[in-house]
């Protein structure tokens, strides 16, 4: 009785975490795939060859029912977030045939710097409440380089192109909300691009993964319908500058 009880606390542990992630995801509009990455391994005990496509496959449901609610609160700019798709799927290409070949510490050296300066970028900009003025075709050609340069980051450590879209879509005008919203459609198709590479050359632990699955979609279902009774302005403000901070600590990280 003791161990089934035991039992039960852990799959309700799983849960918990996957709800806190789907939360959390739907904030800040990123994959989630890296903290679903660090539940497998810390909490299941998944060796990394095994936890790496599973936190894909753990992380899309929840992208495409977060997409949905996020689509039915009216918080995704498809024109924008086209743009970054078209870029992103040749640097995802690209990024997947050029891993082999780049060093693991200049990996990170690479793509902390690239978060920090971002994170910089988008910290700043909320500090002083700057507008877009990007015209169309500067719009165009800004979100085809947040696209490609998601996509290549993808492509090379398959877990860090949530941070770089959120901050490119906050940097081309969007609010925090409709980031976290239109990075959601964008994060969602580039990792079914990814996970579809994946089914080809990986293992996947189908049963590890379902309950923090589940709980990932409920948080990324329920987050958007919150927040869209809430004073956006308000939120906008909160989580703006949070969204700068968060990639700057995830820049800081890659250092460590």
């Amino acid at each position: 009785m003791q161990t089934l009880n035991v039992k039960k606390v852990y799959l309700m542990l799983i849960f918990a975490y996957g709800l806190v992630i789907g939360i959390f995801v739907s904030l800040i509009g990123g994959g989630g795939a890296a903290l679903y990455l660090g539940v497998l391994t810390s909490q299941l005990g998944l060796s990394s060859a095994v936890a790496v496509p599973t936190s894909l496959l753990v992380a899309l449901p929840a992208l495409f029912f977060g997409f949905l609610t996020q689509l039915r609160v009216k918080n995704v700019n498809f024109h924008v977030g086209n743009q970054m798709i078209v870029a992103a799927i040749p640097g995802i290409l690209i990024g997947t045939y050029s891993a082999q070949f780049i060093p693991k510490t200049l990996y990170n050296w690479i793509v902390g710097t690239i978060f920090i300066v971002m994170g910089a970028m988008v910290l700043f900009k909320s500090i002083h409440q700057t507008h877009n003025t990007h015209t169309d075709s500067t719009q165009v050609w800004l979100a085809r380089f947040f696209g490609l340069l998601s996509g290549l980051m993808v492509g090379i450590g398959g877990l860090s192109g949530g941070a770089t879209t959120a901050a490119g879509l906050t940097l081309l005008g969007l609010t925090a909300v409709e980031s976290a919203g239109t990075a959601t459609y964008v994060l969602m198709t580039m990792s079914s691009i990814s996970l579809v590479g994946h089914l080809f050359t990986s293992t996947f632990a189908w049963q590890a993964g379902w309950l923090l699955m589940l709980g990932a979609i409920v948080g990324a279902v329920i987050t958007p319908v919150i927040i869209q009774h809430l004073d956006l302005r308000r939120v906008n403000r909160v989580l703006t500058p949070f969204l700068g901070l968060l990639i700057i600590y995830f820049g800081v990280k890659m250092f460590i």
